[in-house]
Protein backbone atom coordinates (compact mmCIF):
# COMPACT_ATOMS: atom_id res chain seq x y z
CA UNK A 1 0.00 0.00 0.00
CA UNK A 2 1.76 3.86 -1.00
CA UNK A 3 1.63 6.39 1.62
CA UNK A 4 -1.00 8.11 -0.66
CA UNK A 5 -3.12 5.04 -0.78
CA UNK A 6 -2.41 5.24 3.40
CA UNK A 7 -3.42 8.86 3.79
CA UNK A 8 -6.74 8.43 1.67
CA UNK A 9 -7.96 5.27 3.60
CA UNK A 10 -7.27 7.31 6.52
CA UNK A 11 -9.12 10.59 5.20
CA UNK A 12 -12.10 8.22 4.15
CA UNK A 13 -12.83 6.85 7.88
CA UNK A 14 -12.16 10.51 9.17
CA UNK A 15 -14.61 13.46 9.49
CA UNK A 16 -12.76 16.05 8.04
CA UNK A 17 -13.37 19.60 9.14
CA UNK A 18 -14.49 22.33 6.51
CA UNK A 19 -11.80 24.42 6.17
CA UNK A 20 -13.00 27.98 4.68
CA UNK A 21 -9.44 29.61 4.81
CA UNK A 22 -7.79 30.84 1.32
CA UNK A 23 -4.17 31.64 0.32
CA UNK A 24 -4.01 34.66 1.67
CA UNK A 25 -4.68 33.53 5.29
CA UNK A 26 -1.77 30.73 4.85
CA UNK A 27 0.83 33.54 4.51
CA UNK A 28 0.44 34.57 8.37
CA UNK A 29 -1.69 31.08 9.49
CA UNK A 30 -0.08 27.90 9.22
CA UNK A 31 -1.60 25.72 6.71
CA UNK A 32 -3.00 21.98 7.51
CA UNK A 33 -0.41 19.63 6.74
CA UNK A 34 0.51 16.23 7.53
CA UNK A 35 0.69 16.76 11.29
CA UNK A 36 -3.02 18.00 11.37
CA UNK A 37 -4.67 14.75 10.04
CA UNK A 38 -2.10 12.85 12.04
CA UNK A 39 -3.27 14.65 14.93
CA UNK A 40 -7.08 14.27 14.30
CA UNK A 41 -6.19 10.65 12.98
CA UNK A 42 -4.54 9.64 16.73
CA UNK A 43 -7.92 12.20 18.55
CA UNK A 44 -10.17 9.64 16.52
CA UNK A 45 -8.14 6.45 17.44
CA UNK A 46 -8.58 7.70 21.34
CA UNK A 47 -12.41 8.71 20.94
CA UNK A 48 -13.84 6.33 22.92
CA UNK A 49 -11.53 6.84 25.80
CA UNK A 50 -12.26 10.17 25.34
CA UNK A 51 -15.75 9.67 25.56
CA UNK A 52 -15.56 7.86 28.55
CA UNK A 53 -13.63 10.67 30.14
CA UNK A 54 -16.43 13.06 30.08
CA UNK A 55 -14.12 15.96 29.68
CA UNK A 56 -15.33 19.13 30.79
CA UNK A 57 -13.23 21.29 29.49
CA UNK A 58 -10.55 20.79 26.60
CA UNK A 59 -7.96 23.34 25.61
CA UNK A 60 -6.21 23.83 22.41
CA UNK A 61 -2.94 25.81 22.24
CA UNK A 62 -1.67 27.07 19.19
CA UNK A 63 -4.90 26.37 16.97
CA UNK A 64 -3.58 28.09 14.25
CA UNK A 65 -6.88 27.40 11.05
CA UNK A 66 -8.65 25.96 14.02
CA UNK A 67 -8.96 22.78 12.06
CA UNK A 68 -8.14 20.13 15.18
CA UNK A 69 -10.57 21.69 17.64
CA UNK A 70 -13.36 22.11 15.12
CA UNK A 71 -12.81 18.31 14.14
CA UNK A 72 -13.35 16.90 18.39
CA UNK A 73 -15.79 19.63 19.35
CA UNK A 74 -17.79 17.74 16.66
CA UNK A 75 -17.05 14.26 17.17
CA UNK A 76 -16.96 14.99 21.26
CA UNK A 77 -19.88 16.84 22.10
CA UNK A 78 -21.10 17.85 25.46
CA UNK A 79 -17.57 20.18 27.13
CA UNK A 80 -16.70 23.56 26.80
CA UNK A 81 -14.07 24.47 24.05
CA UNK A 82 -11.50 26.96 24.49
CA UNK A 83 -8.83 27.97 21.63
CA UNK A 84 -5.70 29.91 22.16
CA UNK A 85 -3.06 31.57 19.88
CA UNK A 86 -0.72 34.14 20.19
CA UNK A 87 -1.16 35.38 16.35
CA UNK A 88 -3.97 37.69 15.71
CA UNK A 89 -4.87 36.46 12.28
CA UNK A 90 -4.99 32.34 13.82
CA UNK A 91 -7.97 33.32 15.71
CA UNK A 92 -9.90 35.14 12.65
CA UNK A 93 -9.07 31.96 10.82
CA UNK A 94 -9.99 29.56 13.71
CA UNK A 95 -13.22 31.48 14.19
CA UNK A 96 -14.32 31.13 10.48
CA UNK A 97 -13.49 27.71 11.13
CA UNK A 98 -15.83 26.68 13.98
CA UNK A 99 -18.20 28.61 12.43
CA UNK A 100 -18.20 26.85 9.00
CA UNK A 101 -18.58 23.77 11.15
CA UNK A 102 -21.02 25.38 13.45
CA UNK A 103 -18.68 24.64 16.60
CA UNK A 104 -18.96 26.81 19.39
CA UNK A 105 -15.16 27.56 20.71
CA UNK A 106 -13.92 30.10 22.75
CA UNK A 107 -10.99 31.93 21.54
CA UNK A 108 -8.45 34.05 23.62
CA UNK A 109 -5.26 35.44 22.25
CA UNK A 110 -2.13 35.04 24.13
CA UNK A 111 0.99 32.98 24.31
CA UNK A 112 0.33 29.69 26.04
CA UNK A 113 -0.92 29.67 29.01
CA UNK A 114 0.06 33.23 30.02
CA UNK A 115 -2.89 35.44 31.78
CA UNK A 116 -4.88 32.02 32.22
CA UNK A 117 -4.87 31.21 36.09
CA UNK A 118 -7.84 30.24 35.97
CA UNK A 119 -7.30 27.16 33.63
CA UNK A 120 -5.14 25.89 36.74
CA UNK A 121 -6.17 21.97 37.71
CA UNK A 122 -9.17 22.69 35.63
CA UNK A 123 -7.99 21.42 32.27
CA UNK A 124 -9.14 17.84 31.10
CA UNK A 125 -7.57 17.36 27.37
CA UNK A 126 -5.21 19.82 26.69
CA UNK A 127 -4.27 19.69 22.62
CA UNK A 128 -0.78 21.12 21.37
CA UNK A 129 0.84 20.91 18.06
CA UNK A 130 4.09 22.96 18.70
CA UNK A 131 6.19 25.00 16.41
CA UNK A 132 8.81 21.48 16.74
CA UNK A 133 11.20 22.12 13.87
CA UNK A 134 14.76 22.18 15.19
CA UNK A 135 16.30 25.87 14.00
CA UNK A 136 18.37 28.22 15.04
CA UNK A 137 16.88 30.56 18.16
CA UNK A 138 16.48 33.49 15.92
CA UNK A 139 14.08 31.95 13.37
CA UNK A 140 11.33 31.15 16.47
CA UNK A 141 10.62 35.20 16.19
CA UNK A 142 11.66 36.47 12.81
CA UNK A 143 7.73 36.13 11.67
CA UNK A 144 4.40 35.32 12.55
CA UNK A 145 4.10 32.04 10.41
CA UNK A 146 7.68 30.92 11.60
CA UNK A 147 6.73 30.96 15.02
CA UNK A 148 4.35 28.52 14.22
CA UNK A 149 6.73 25.95 13.46
CA UNK A 150 10.01 27.16 14.07
CA UNK A 151 11.29 25.23 17.71
CA UNK A 152 14.76 26.65 18.11
CA UNK A 153 17.21 24.10 20.04
CA UNK A 154 16.04 20.46 19.11
CA UNK A 155 12.79 21.79 18.46
CA UNK A 156 11.83 21.85 21.89
CA UNK A 157 12.04 25.65 23.51
CA UNK A 158 8.34 26.33 23.35
CA UNK A 159 7.11 22.71 23.59
CA UNK A 160 9.68 22.87 27.11
CA UNK A 161 7.93 26.15 28.36
CA UNK A 162 4.43 24.02 28.51
CA UNK A 163 5.94 20.91 29.61
CA UNK A 164 7.55 22.98 32.62
CA UNK A 165 3.98 23.22 34.40
CA UNK A 166 1.97 21.22 32.67
CA UNK A 167 0.64 19.62 35.69
CA UNK A 168 -0.49 22.44 37.02
CA UNK A 169 -2.97 23.00 34.22
CA UNK A 170 -4.01 19.38 33.66
CA UNK A 171 -7.46 17.82 36.00
CA UNK A 172 -6.53 14.96 38.16
CA UNK A 173 -8.05 12.83 35.14
CA UNK A 174 -6.42 15.30 32.33
CA UNK A 175 -4.29 14.49 29.54
CA UNK A 176 -2.09 16.14 27.06
CA UNK A 177 -2.06 14.94 23.63
CA UNK A 178 1.04 17.02 22.10
CA UNK A 179 2.72 16.63 18.55
CA UNK A 180 6.55 15.92 18.03
CA UNK A 181 9.30 14.41 16.05
CA UNK A 182 12.30 11.91 16.35
CA UNK A 183 14.57 14.73 16.82
CA UNK A 184 12.22 16.16 19.76
CA UNK A 185 13.54 13.15 21.72
CA UNK A 186 10.70 12.17 22.98
CA UNK A 187 12.03 9.34 25.15
CA UNK A 188 13.36 12.39 26.87
CA UNK A 189 10.47 13.99 27.28
CA UNK A 190 8.68 10.56 28.67
CA UNK A 191 11.65 10.37 31.51
CA UNK A 192 10.71 13.96 32.25
CA UNK A 193 6.96 13.62 32.50
CA UNK A 194 7.89 10.23 34.63
CA UNK A 195 9.71 12.39 37.26
CA UNK A 196 6.01 14.77 37.18
CA UNK A 197 4.31 11.57 38.33
CA UNK A 198 2.96 11.43 34.66
CA UNK A 199 3.19 8.71 32.21
CA UNK A 200 3.56 9.01 28.32
CA UNK A 201 2.58 6.65 25.44
CA UNK A 202 2.71 7.28 21.53
CA UNK A 203 -1.03 7.17 20.53
CA UNK A 204 0.02 7.39 16.43
CA UNK A 205 3.37 7.70 14.35
CA UNK A 206 3.75 8.42 10.54
CA UNK A 207 6.26 9.02 8.38
CA UNK A 208 6.79 12.48 7.05
CA UNK A 209 9.33 12.71 4.55
CA UNK A 210 12.41 11.98 6.50
CA UNK A 211 11.10 12.57 9.29
CA UNK A 212 8.60 11.03 11.47
CA UNK A 213 5.90 12.24 13.30
CA UNK A 214 4.08 11.23 16.61
CA UNK A 215 1.62 11.97 18.68
CA UNK A 216 2.09 11.66 22.36
CA UNK A 217 -0.01 11.24 25.25
CA UNK A 218 0.57 12.39 28.48
CA UNK A 219 -1.24 11.93 31.52
CA UNK A 220 -1.18 11.51 35.38
CA UNK A 221 -0.29 8.01 36.75
CA UNK A 222 -3.29 6.57 38.54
Amino acid sequence: TTSRSRRSMAASTRFDPIIPLTGDDFEHVYEPAEDSFLFMDALGKDLAALRDLDPSLVVELGCGSGIVSAYLAKQLPGPSFLAVDINPHALRASQRTFEANQVSVELVQTDLMMGLPRLKGKVDVLLFNPPYVPTPKEEMTSSLISMSWAGGDKGREVTDRLLERVEEYLSDRGRLYLVALDSNDPQGISRWMHTKGLKTRVVMKRQAGIERLMILCVQREL
